[in-house]
């Protein structure tokens, strides 16, 4: 007598299979949240930060870090004035993408654009300059120093995901000059 059909080890064999097929192919889908675009920014901002410091250690110059809401950039400061670094497309201006936003804390403090303290680098008694000389050269939020510490700060990458819940990505520097992801006191 002769059956037709299949075992079960043969049943089981094929939902294996396909169990792993339609696994592998999810993973290879895109996220469609905001959270890898926050994590992307973060970690380009982490790297092209070290390798400021770096930089300042190495050439002995003041640069820094100037913070917006929807971007950052860095400068350097020569001859009196602090300019953009523009030269080099790591350390170039970068704007987030459409629904990122930045939030910086400085040394414990939020960030107020409207200081009225004057700059370590202005000289005391000089009039103020015109709002086209502050876009040109724009004085920073984050000081890196020559000996490569730097101003203690928090910067959050901020997102909302589709269902309307925020989204954000902790990035924070100490005194000493480490910036990572998360914060300073977390392993």
């Amino acid at each position: 007598m002769k059956q037709s059909g299949f075992t079960l080890i043969e049943v089981l064999l094929v939902v294996l299979l396909m169990g792993i097929a339609a696994a592998a192919v999810t993973l290879s889908m895109p996220s469609n949240g905001i959270k890898p675009a926050l994590d992307k920014a973060a970690s380009q901002f982490v790297a092209a930060t070290d390798l400021v410091r770096d930089e300042a250690v190495l050439s002995g110059q003041f640069l820094g870090v100037v913070v917006e809401e929807d971007r950052f950039q860095y400068v350097i400061f020569k001859e009196g004035k602090w300019h953009k670094l523009e030269q080099d497309r790591l350390l170039a201006e970068r704007q987030m993408e459409p629904g990122v936003s930045l939030n910086l804390i400085v040394e414990g403090l939020p960030l107020d654009q409207e200081e009225d303290e004057q700059s370590w680098f202005e000289e005391p008694f000089i009039d103020e300059p015109s709002a086209e000389e502050k876009a040109k050269n724009p004085e920073p939020q984050i000081l890196v120093f020559p000996s490569g510490e730097m101003t203690a700060f928090e910067l959050n990458f901020i997102g909302r995901e589709e269902q309307g819940a925020e989204v954000a990505v902790l990035v924070s520097g100490d005194a000493i000059g480490r910036v990572r992801l998360g914060r300073a006191d977390e392993d």
